[in-house]
């Protein structure tokens, strides 16, 4: 079955096998960070709404919960816009606890911390992942790009007094570094500073490795993420483990492709090496991909990518 808020599950290093929930319409988001790989943001808001019925979102999710073996690990709130713009965020994974033990985790840009009501919300989850990538409000404008209004000290704020707050689940950190942006050494000492204060559970690094929203953004090497590693302490590399991924059997792997790449767009040689991993002759596969109106190719880095449109359109 082909779902429209539905997708997985697709493969984390962070969270294993993730079957995600989109509740936001394709591109819709209260940032357009520079290096998004889902491309800027077309519909820049800062207001909660419930865009698609909560009910459609739950009928699908039980749907798949009865197909998918086995289990996934994790039930991840995220889609190809900021979650937490979802009015109705807390009576979700509400109603998630509902149909399944699985553990359920979000994975937002904490401009919202700021926002109780938001906190609350995400204080049902049982992990909550947000990203933090920068310790000045210059360079908080020029990496995340946020809607008017928003400020780099209500985020920090947010992000301290969430941290703070009896929730039921752990906060999770993560760094997206940036070659010759927010890689130095004076940078990478005030965010370990600011994670003192914090003091989240985890703590995960990252650079782009995927085509990001503007072509002069550029990853980091492996020397600047161990020399980030050394400055902020306990750190892990974030990333999608698609070597412990397999098409599932009777499932047309194009379909398959396309849930994973709407979110997670692929490198060539990992497509290549998913179906061969599945017993399936990935050139004929590749060939449709080109011909699916649903992808389009890119190169990054030396690299060819897939990626897929999302269905989760926004109606005007």
């Amino acid at each position: 079955m082909t779902y429209r808020y539905i997708y997985g599950p697709v493969p984390s290093r962070r969270l294993g096998r993730s079957l995600g929930i989109s509740t936001i319409p394709d591109k819709t988001c209260n940032k357009s960070c520079i290096y998004c790989m889902l491309g800027r943001t077309d519909h820049p808001t800062v207001v909660r709404q419930e865009f698609f019925p909560l009910q459609d979102i739950l009928g699908e999710l039980k749907d798949a919960l009865k197909h998918i073996t086995p289990p996934p690990d994790y039930i991840s709130i995220v889609g190809n816009g900021e979650p937490t713009l979802y009015l109705r965020l807390g009576d979700l994974i509400r109603e998630i606890r509902h149909l399944t033990s699985i553990p359920v985790a979000v994975i937002t840009n904490g401009v919202l911390l700021s926002d109780p009501a938001v906190c609350a919300d995400l204080a049902e989850a049982d992990i909550v992942l947000t990203s933090f990538n920068a310790p000045t409000d210059a360079l908080f404008h020029r990496i995340d790009r946020p809607c008017a209004g928003i400020t780099f000290d209500a985020v920090r704020q947010g992000l301290i007094a969430y941290s703070r707050m009896q929730r039921q689940g752990q906060l999770w950190v993560e760094m997206m570094l940036l070659e010759g942006i927010n890689d130095s050494p004076a940078v990478l000492q005030e965010l370990h500073w600011l994670l003192q204060e914090v003091g989240p559970d985890r703590v995960f690094v990252d650079t782009p490795i995927r085509p990001p929203a503007e072509p002069f953004v550029r990853p980091v090497g492996s020397e600047k993420l161990a020399e980030a590693e050394g400055i902020l302490g306990s750190v892990q590399l974030s990333g999608s483990d698609f070597e412990a991924f397999t098409v599932d059997a009777g499932v047309d792997p194009v379909d398959t492709l396309t849930s994973i790449c709407k979110r997670h767009p692929m490198r060539e040689d990992q497509v290549i090496a998913l179906l061969r991993r599945s017993g399936i002759d990935p050139y004929p596969v590749l060939n449709k991909l080109c011909a699916d109106p649903r992808f389009r190719v890119e190169r990054y880095g030396g690299s060819t990518f897939y990626l897929a449109h999302d269905e989760n359109r926004r109606v005007d």
